[in-house]
Order: C-alpha cells, then sequence, then structure tokens
C-alpha cells in the first residue's frame, strides 16, 4: 500500500512538472533554440559597396560591373538562381581589372540556390587559381584564401588584398 502511495505521488508529481514546462513552452537546460530570427534583408549594392570601401585591395581601382545579367553570364552563374527579375538581380558585383580581386554579393531565389551560387563563384577562383600560378604566382595565395560567407539567402565572397581582415569586417556589416 505505502508504495502504491508513493509510485502514484511521484507519478503525479513527474505530471505536474511536465505540465509546467509545457504551459510555460519552456526548453529544458542545454537543448540549443531552435527557432530563427526573421532572415534580415540586406541590400546587395549597398553590402558590395561597404565592403569595396572598407577593405584592401592591391588594386585601388576596383570598380562595379554594371550590366547585372551580364555580370553573372561572366562568371558562369545561373540568373535563375539570383532573385529578381530579368535586368534587375539582386546581384552586386566589384571587379579589378589587373588582379583577381573582387567583391560579390548575391542575394538568391532561395537558400538551396545560394549553395550553388557559392559554389559557382567557388568554381570561378579555383580557375582563377590554376590561371595565375603561371603568370602571376603571388595572386594565388589570395584567391585560396578567399572569404566565403552565406547568410541565409545572401552569398558575399571576397578576394582582397587582406582576406582576414576582410572576413572581420564583413561580419561585422552584416550583423
Amino acid at each position: 500500500m505505502k508504495n502504491t502511495l508513493k509510485t502514484t505521488a511521484l507519478l503525479l508529481l513527474a505530471l505536474v512538472f511536465a505540465l509546467g514546462a509545457f504551459a510555460c513552452n519552456k526548453k529544458p537546460s542545454g537543448e540549443p533554440d531552435k527557432t530563427e530570427a526573421p532572415a534580415k534583408d540586406y541590400d546587395v549594392d549597398e553590402l558590395a559597396r561597404k565592403i569595396a570601401e572598407g577593405c584592401t585591395f592591391e588594386d585601388e581601382y576596383l570598380a562595379l560591373v554594371e550590366d547585372r545579367d551580364f555580370s553573372l553570364k561572366s562568371r558562369n552563374i545561373d540568373a535563375a538562381l539570383v532573385d529578381g527579375p530579368e535586368g534587375s538581380k539582386q546581384a552586386a558585383i566589384y571587379a579589378s581589372s589587373s588582379t583577381p580581386e573582387m567583391v560579390v554579393c548575391i542575394k538568391a531565389a532561395d537558400e538551396a540556390s545560394a549553395e550553388k551560387v557559392l559554389e559557382a563563384v567557388k568554381t570561378l577562383i579555383n580557375d582563377y587559381a590554376t590561371n595565375y600560378s603561371t603568370y602571376g604566382p603571388e595572386q594565388v595565395e589570395k584567391l585560396e584564401s578567399a572569404v566565403e560567407v552565406v547568410r541565409g539567402r545572401y552569398v558575399i565572397v571576397a578576394v582582397t588584398a587582406q582576406n582576414q581582415a576582410a572576413e572581420t569586417f564583413i561580419n561585422t556589416v552584416l550583423e
């Protein structure tokens, strides 16, 4: 009888704690919060401009490539992966005419597309590294340490004279 009474009391106590946890909608400690804050919306033009102006480049004349569709096509990035209508895709690319330095900021159509965009840019950077290894080997190190950031639908890639400092700067700008 005593055992039955103790067992019943323990079950009731466990039930009260369980109901309390559900009523308060609290997670047990140590469990990560799986709810995500709403994705931050960035203006890719402004983001790319800040990075181009805030990072160190060997070529001080890094220029915005005005024709977005041409810019994507010339870098083998499928325009269908990029958010926005034809002619006004959410992509801003600054490029150098004398070094492989660049800033690429793209808002992809969705997160899966962002991964595909990043893969296309990585392929471009690998191709650059292969080509520069024969006639500009001093450029290869900056290509191999390029900054690659994906935040939700946004892809940010930078090849600068100081990639580690650029990565810190980019993460600060994204906060």
